[in-house]
């Protein structure tokens, strides 16, 4: 489980104030209308958009005489199922037609809706969300389907493990309070909700004095509040809904429960009885648990992960809820390490609860608070989602201010008090999720910054510099790329670009992996590498105070790293324990299986991770040896993004990297034959679920008709509205998760159109798949149907590059490729050039049937419980 984080603003912390004032800062107002919906708006003048957020007070939690039934959830499905003046997926279908996107979620205590448009989109998304809230037409016919989606998704929350364990865990946790519950409900239960039951817990649940409308972004107050009030007049209060759930009972000794999965590794979650969200406890476990679990500098990192080798993952959180909530350990582990780590994780407690914390540690979560805080500020999603959740946990959408100053008075008594309270045997219940055995049954602004423009320098060493001066957040955004990653490696290094990264920050000449661990989350600096299918690199981001720290430790990594030896046999497990892991995902096992049919020779055919004979191979000099040839500085773009001084940054960079040697890099890509006919295989897995994926070779990265296959890509694929959705979820309603999207490549590229369902329905799912290709192969799309598509995708890039950091990211790789960095200034363009012409022959050229790969990947029925499931195993990769 992952704590349930609220966003916090920093009011003192003895840090330079500046930082905490970031130029973005409009007003922030709450102002509850005469039928008692409450109004809360912050301005955000810099950004190009704005985020409507309805959260309405009832989740899975409040259900009352529904309680398991998940009709919370099911109502969320329900919302967006047509209005009385919206039919089905026109809701989807308008806002995505301005460049919006829309989505929602439901939790223990509340279920919010969220809709992000460009902000001269206010009006419509104001109305579409009023609509919906108050409008909501549950035809007969969608409340079935919509039951049977969601049966669906009930069986691939039972097919991925982690969420599973978190099931088990609230499950045993609680025994009285209704939080043990699912959010998504039981399947007997459900089935038994009908549609007049929707509708009274639509009438009780859905009015103005139980929902707050929250909205951030480039608007003003004082002219939409008129607006406001205007699309709300017809929503009548409603009586007012009582909270009064069952107190959970003292916990008076240890709890243990443990169950088998199809999955390699055991999972653990060990949980004690916590604090709800306004108690005197809770800064106090919030620091105790970033001090003992997040972070590479953290105490159970360090002891049981780093020194005893016992684990994969760990890390600890502090989740507190409105009513009482959970301090809890996960880790994922082998499962021979099970008593072995538990053991180590009480006695790591048992050191806090004897000797308290040091003043560093403190100082260092105090320090993340803020760090957390500020970066979070940057979109407006994050400040519409958090003052919501402020306002409906402690009545205070300001709250997370009090909240920083806390966090500021906490001190090292207050966090040894709290681990001798909380942390104790008869507190802590024990959940294990065990790898299921062959044989045997299962075990029990005030004012506005305007960005600056990109700027390109070339040092004499060939390294090119990318530099945005920004100042709206006090934030600096590095990315250090090169060219490599997948596309240059073979089957015999397999994973060696991935590895490469994981080892870059692990050790210097002159720093350790613990130490940069340490100087990095004292000053809240996130510094690690990356590495993808055609490049790897460093990635920093930190706040602009810490620029000549950040700087000085990104210069050591790429100067001075040493790949030490006994780092990388830690690297190794856990790139293992990634490997076996696979498995556990079966959209990640049926892609990976597409790819290999798609690609015989290119070596997108490997998994980026590599395989587990290729990570055996690799030794330290192979790594020394990786780096040392691609790691030179005509082969690398370096951006530096946000609150600098351009001048005074190019001068440390020329001090910092100027020395770098140049040289030749060869970067020939395998160009992988045509495909001259289908290829196809199944695969057995222990899933309930089962999919369908289709792949066809794709583009290389410099070709226009990137841009037609993402438009075509989405028109089939696009949630809520693609074509997929309509005639395969709305038909067929058996489907949950399904959707497109186009690869371009070095030397190849791909396209995938999937869809998971169950398995008596995959062969209907396929049949209807293949229709929509031919479909638009010899139809040409409507004119509204290509518009709204485009005004989508703009929107969705758009909003995908709203943080410096990822601008950063892309320009970086845009001018690696040799697009120029500017390239996506031009992606408006691009899209708006293609025409309903060049969808149709771009689905003749690209998606044809007779050169399809074809994976189905089905559950394994029990006779056939003992076989492998991977491509080579089974021998159905084509040789």
């Amino acid at each position: 489980m992952r704590r349930l984080r609220l966003i916090f603003v920093a009011v003192c912390l003895g840090l330079n104030m500046s930082v905490l004032c970031p130029a973005f800062e409009g007003k922030s107002s709450k102002q509850i209308l005469n039928n008692g919906l409450t109004v809360l708006v912050t301005e955000m003048p810099v950004t190009p958009v704005v985020s409507v957020y309805a959260l309405v007070k009832t989740g899975s939690a409040t259900e009352g005489e529904f309680l398991g039934t998940g009709i919370s959830h099911f109502f969320e499905h329900m919302l967006f199922k047509g209005t009385k003046t919206r039919a089905v997926g026109q809701i989807a279908t308008q806002i995505q037609a301005v460049g919006g996107s829309i989505n929602a979620s439901t939790g223990k205590d509340y279920t919010i809706y969220t809709i992000t448009v460009p902000y001269d989109a206010f009006d419509l998304a104001l109305d579409i969300l009023a609509d919906m809230l108050m409008n909501s037409s549950m035809d007969p016919q969608e409340v079935e389907k919509e039951r049977q989606v969601i049966f669906g998704e009930m069986r691939m929350n039972n097919d991925q493990p982690d969420r599973y364990l978190g099931e088990l865990a609230y499950l045993h946790a609680y025994i009285r309070h209704p939080y043990r519950h699912p959010v998504i409900g039981y399947e007997t239960l459900l089935a038994g909700v009908t549609r007049e039951d929707l509708v009274d817990y639509y009438q009780t649940h859905y009015t103005p004095n139980n929902t707050i409308l929250s909205i951030a972004g480039n608007i003003s107050t004082r002219d939409i509040l008129p607006k406001i009030k205007e699309t709300f007049k017809e929503f009548k209060r409603g009586k007012e809904i009582l909270r009064n759930l069952p107190d959970e009972p003292e916990q008076i000794s240890a709890r243990r429960y443990e169950e088998t999965y199809p999955t390699d590794l055991t999972r653990m979650s060990l949980m004690f009885r916590g604090v709800r969200l306004l108690d005197n406890d809770l800064t106090a476990l919030d620091v105790l648990a970033m001090i003992l679990g997040q972070g590479e500098s953290s105490r159970l990192y360090g002891d049981v992960y780093k020194k005893k080798n016992l684990v994969h993952a760990i890390s600890a959180s502090n989740y507190t809820p409105m009513d009482r909530g959970l301090f809890e350990i996960e880790s994922l582990l082998e499962e021979k390490n099970v008593d072995a780590t538990i053991d180590a994780c009480w006695k790591q407690m048992d050191v806090i609860k004897k000797d308290g914390v040091k003043k560093q540690e403190l100082e260092k979560a105090k320090r993340q608070v803020l760090r957390d805080f500020i970066f979070s500020r940057q979109t407006t999603s994050h400040v519409a989602h958090s003052q919501a959740l402020d306002e409906a946990y402690a009545g205070d959408y300001q709250f997370s201010r009090k909240y920083v100053e806390a966090i500021r008075q906490v001190t090292g008594a207050d966090v040894q008090r709290a681990a001798q309270r909380y942390l104790t045997q008869k507190n802590s219940t024990l959940v294990i999720l065990r790898p299921q055995k062959e044989t045997g049954p299962e075990v029990s602004q005030d004012e506005q910054a305007m960005p600056g423009e990109i700027v390109k320098h070339t040092l004499a060493n060939g390294l090119t510099v990318l530099l945005r001066e920004d100042h709206t957040f006090p934030i600096v955004a590095i990315h250090f790329v090169m060219n490599g990653g997948l596309r240059v490696e073979t089957d015999e290094l397999n994973g060696i670009s991935k590895m490469t990264a994981a080892m870059w920050t692990k050790g210097t000449k002159s720093l350790s992996a613990v130490q940069i661990a340490q100087k990095t989350e004292s000053l809240g600096i996130s510094l690690g590498g990356f590495s993808g299918k055609n490049s790897l690199g460093l990635s920093a981001s930190f706040l602009g105070e810490d620029l000549d720290a950040g700087l000085s430790l990104l210069a050591d990594a790429v100067n001075h790293p040493t790949f030490p030896e006994e780092e990388l046999l830690n690297v190794k497990e856990d790139t293992r324990s990634v490997i076996r892991r696979r498995e556990d995902n079966i959209s990640r096992f049926t892609g990976q299986a597409v790819k290999q049919l798609l690609f015989l020779k290119h070596p997108y055919r490997l998994e980026e991770e590599g395989s587990l004979a290729s990570v055996d191979r690799i030794t330290r000099g192979d790594i020394l040896k990786f780096y040392q040839k691609y790691a030179v500085a005509n082969n690398i773009v370096l951006s530096v993004f946000g609150d600098i001084q351009p001048e005074d940054v190019l001068r440390r960079v020329k001090k910092d990297f100027g020395s770098l040697a140049s040289n030749s890099v060869s970067l020939t890509d395998s160009n992988e034959e045509p495909l001259t006919e289908p290829r196809e295989t199944q695969l057995m897995m222990e899933k309930e679920q089962a999919m369908v994926m289709m792949g066809f070779q794709g583009v290389m990265i410099k070709d226009e008709d990137r841009y037609g296959l993402d438009i075509l890509a989405s028109i089939l694929g696009s949630s809520f509205s693609g074509r997929l959705f309509n005639s395969i979820r709305e038909e067929l309603g058996q489907a949950y998760t399904l959707g497109g999207y186009s690869v371009p490549g070095m030397g190849a590229g791909y396209l995938v159109l999937y869809v998971l369902t169950s398995d008596d329905k995959l062969s209907d799912v396929r049949t209807l798949l293949e229709k929509e290709i031919t479909r638009l192969q010899t139809d040409l799309v409507p004119d509204q149907e290509l518009a709204d598509m485009k005004t989508y995708l703009k929107g969705d890039f758009k909003t995908e590059h709203e943080t410096n950091a990822a601008l950063s990211f892309t320009s970086s790789l845009d001018e690696l490729y040799g697009l120029g960095f500017n390239d996506h200034k031009n992606y408006d363009e691009y899209i708006d050039k293609v025409t309903k012409e060049d969808i149709q022959h771009l689905a003749r050229m690209y998606l044809d049937l007779k050169k399809a790969v074809v994976v189905l990947t089905r559950p394994r029925k029990a006779s056939e419980k003992t076989g492998p499931s991977s491509l080579e195993e089974t021998g159905t990769a084509v040789k």
